[in-house]
């Protein structure tokens, strides 16, 4: 009867009795994973899509969490990777079990839009946390490259430009996922203000975007920044809709942190060229 309801909400996009059902939601996520074992996927799908509609970050707490985690053991890939961004990563700080056993599911799982986004939510989450990056395997970090659209609303978003996360992507010293990382979190759906987050990817611009060899590399990312400025510049209606709390002080501050990044940008490729140009004129001169 709840899945039933839940799902005539979700249908209609009713998103303000989605989130006064939050509670209902969450209890259904463990019966979820149970019944898609069994090969009845309906369930979790309604799940999935509530929540989505909901555009609530989080829906579960731990208790619900736990109770879904249990189960994990024995769930398809598919259902680790589609439920676990509903988990509360920040209180499993010393569950690399869980970690691994995400990761093993992300390694065989048959790719398609709504996994890859799962998977780049949940890698946010994790590289959040100081204590779970470690147990983040490399090859992991690739997912970023298929740079899968995130939803406006999702926990991934909230905390994937953190400083933390921002320095586990650097230090892989991978100018690709880098770049990927960036073209993923870049949107006018976050907000960037996590002060320290901010500084750390005006450093990365400087030091790890520089040289004639990245040129393709930054002219997207200057591409994907105009892009956001452009949708910045249609107001701040949209984003209103997504947090009710978003003022145009907020726009503001979104505008002028992405054109600093642009501009940073610029400055790089600009002094890139003339290192490049002074040499050749040196090389001409009679």
């Amino acid at each position: 009867m709840i899945t039933q309801k839940l799902k005539t909400l979700a249908e209609a996009e009713d998103h303000h009795s989605l989130r006064s059902k939050r509670k209902a939601v969450a209890t259904l996520l463990p019966y979820a994973v149970w019944q898609e074992r069994d090969g009845r996927p309906e369930m979790l799908d309604t799940f999935l899509h509530a929540a989505r509609v909901s555009r609530e970050r989080q829906l579960t707490w731990n208790r619900i969490a736990q109770a879904a985690i249990r189960l994990l053991s024995e769930a398809s890939p598919r259902a680790i990777i589609l439920a676990s961004p509903h988990f509360p990563w920040d209180l499993f700080t010393d569950n690399g079990d869980l970690v691994r056993q995400w990761a093993t599911a992300a390694s065989v799982v048959r790719y398609a839009e709504d996994v890859g986004q799962s998977v780049v939510d949940v890698l946010l989450q994790i590289a959040s946390q100081d204590r779970l990056v470690p147990f983040i395997p490399v090859d992991v970090w690739a997912w970023l490259t298929r740079r899968p659209p995130l939803p406006p609303t999702c926990m991934g978003r909230h905390v994937g430009t953190h400083s933390r996360v921002i320095k586990a992507v650097r230090a892989l010293k991978d100018v690709e996922v880098l770049k990927s990382y960036f073209l993923v979190v870049w949107s006018e759906w976050d907000d960037l203000r996590n002060n320290a987050g901010f500084n750390k990817m005006c450093a990365a611009i400087k030091e790890d975007l520089c040289g004639t060899e990245k040129g393709g590399h930054r002219a997207e990312l200057i591409l994907r920044l105009n892009q956001v400025l452009g949708q910045l510049d249609g107001g701040f209606g949209h984003l209103k809709e997504h947090d009710p709390k978003f003022g145009k002080y907020d726009l503001w501050k979104m505008k002028r942190r992405y054109g600093k990044l642009r501009e940073l940008l610029l400055e790089v490729e600009n002094r890139t060229s003339s290192l490049t140009t002074i040499p050749f004129r040196i090389l001409t001169l009679e």
